[in-house]
């Protein structure tokens, strides 16, 4: 088994760079081949996967972001495992592993030494997601911190704060519409969170309850409120105890199709931007192989 380190040396302040010599000092005495490459634009990380992943005989290793890890697995052949080193901002793709805190070396060598398991992704018309897939509010606020957190160093929660707090003097509603195949969900709604995992924006939870194990896609969707209401919800929605209050609905599908009645609106992807006014939704159950360090709560009998 080849080891392949993808390494986008811009992530999380130039993080990755620092791991660079681990890496060799751990293989300097071993007999398993490695290999790094460092990303050098956007997508890229995307290209150097579908160039490496052609064989079955490797494990990439995504050194960066969430939006390196998006990359990633965007262009990953099913059969070849995928690991996490989270040296980025928010990370919030690393969070779904259930692992105690740790330095970030110390989580390099145990997923190098890790154990293999079997998770979901999402898939979005033609995009997969790890982690989560929003619009609305959730999506512009999303968007307005990708731009303002080049410019303002510091941590990736505050910049996702502030931008909501932007953002929030102006919201947008959606008219939604979500299209289960038996029955369809219509709502006015302020944003709507798809979530594979339970983190996003460097520790919001939409979807508290969400697992990366569970065959199930979980939907938030949150409807139109007074600008007070917005605030008091937005604590809430950060620590996931927003479950139970009026405006916030939720539900759990494995495919569905949600559409904007034809308005065209800003829709990330763990992260990345688009503009869109109709995903159809499915759920990868257990499509994609992670390898993970051993101390990991992902189970490996699923």
């Amino acid at each position: 088994m080849k080891h392949i380190f993808i390494v986008n040396p811009t992530s999380g302040g130039g993080k990755p760079a620092t791991l660079i010599p681990v890496i060799h000092d751990y293989f300097k005495d071993k007999k398993e081949p490695y290999e790094i490459i460092l990303t050098e634009r956007n997508g890229h990380a995307t290209d150097l996967t579908r160039r490496y992943s052609i064989k079955d005989d490797v494990t990439l290793y995504v050194v960066g972001g969430d939006g390196t890890v998006f990359e990633v697995l965007n262009g990953l052949n099913d059969s070849v495992p995928m690991a996490i080193i989270p040296a980025g901002t928010g990370n919030d793709a690393f969070r779904m592993l259930g692992l105690e805190p740790m330095d970030i070396k110390d989580v390099l060598i145990q997923t190098i030494e890790g154990k293999y398991v079997k998770v979901d992704y999402g898939l979005a018309n033609d995009q997969r997601f790890i982690n989560c897939s929003t619009m609305g509010m959730d999506a512009d606020v999303g968007e307005f911190a990708e731009r303002i957190g080049k410019k303002l160093p510091i941590p990736r929660t505050l910049v996702y704060i502030i931008s909501a707090m932007f953002i929030v003097f102006k919201p947008k509603t959606i008219d939604l519409e979500i299209d289960l195949g038996d029955k369809k969900i219509f709502q006015k709604s302020l944003l709507v969170a798809v979530m594979n995992g339970r983190w996003y924006g460097g520790g919001f939870q939409p979807a508290p309850m969400a697992s990366i194990q569970d065959g199930k896609l979980d939907v938030c969707m949150v409807s139109d409120a007074s600008l007070l209401r917005i605030f008091q919800l937005l604590p809430m929605y950060f620590k996931g105890t927003h479950v139970g209050v009026k405006e916030a609905t939720f539900l759990q599908a494995d495919s569905f199709t949600l559409s904007t009645g034809g308005r065209v609106v800003q829709v990330g992807f763990d992260g990345e931007n688009s503009k869109q006014s109709k995903i159809v939704f499915k759920l990868m159950k257990l499509a994609l192989t992670l390898k993970v360090p051993k101390s990991s709560t992902l189970r490996e009998d699923v």
